[in-house]
């Protein structure tokens, strides 16, 4: 049975990820207060769950449509590149943008998520992810994903 998420509150751990030049920066783990559902005969009893940062979704438009969409208007990276164990993901924002364009950061194990809209003065993200020796990105790796916005 897959419990509903009544609120989120944010625990920044001393692992956080690196704060970015512009102050935007995903926090390292999500506490989420979850209510399960019970059906008849059973009691339910709420608990708390922290989640530990999993990687960003960039999305373009409305942010309160587009979270509400079940396809949001995700932007894939501009490039990715490989050093050593690591795939940099690079989107670019030059010039004038025509729409919002916000930033979601995921959790593990979790489809709950936080959301803030992109300053106009970044110009670039960059999200460094650990991989494995072939390359495939881990689900659990060693140190979280880092997220430098400028």
């Amino acid at each position: 049975m897959r419990p509903i998420l009544v609120t989120a509150a944010l625990v920044l751990a001393a692992a956080a990820t690196p704060a970015s030049a512009a102050g935007l920066d995903c926090p390292a783990s999500l506490t989420v207060q979850a209510q399960p559902d019970a059906p008849g005969g059973w009691s339910p009893y709420p608990g708390r769950d922290s989640h530990g940062f999993a990687g960003v979704s960039i999305v373009e438009g409305d942010r309160a449509a587009q979270m509400a969409s079940a396809a949001p208007a995700t932007l894939a990276p501009d490039r990715e590149v490989r050093r050593g164990r690591n795939l940099l993901q690079v989107w670019e924002f030059a010039g004038p943008r025509r729409e919002t364009v916000f930033l979601v950061c995921r959790y593990r194990d979790t489809q709950a998520t936080l959301a803030a809209d992109l300053p106009r003065s970044i110009r670039r993200c960059t999200l460094t992810l650990e991989t494995d020796i072939r390359g495939a990105v881990l689900d659990e790796p060693k140190t979280p994903p880092r997220l430098d916005c400028r």
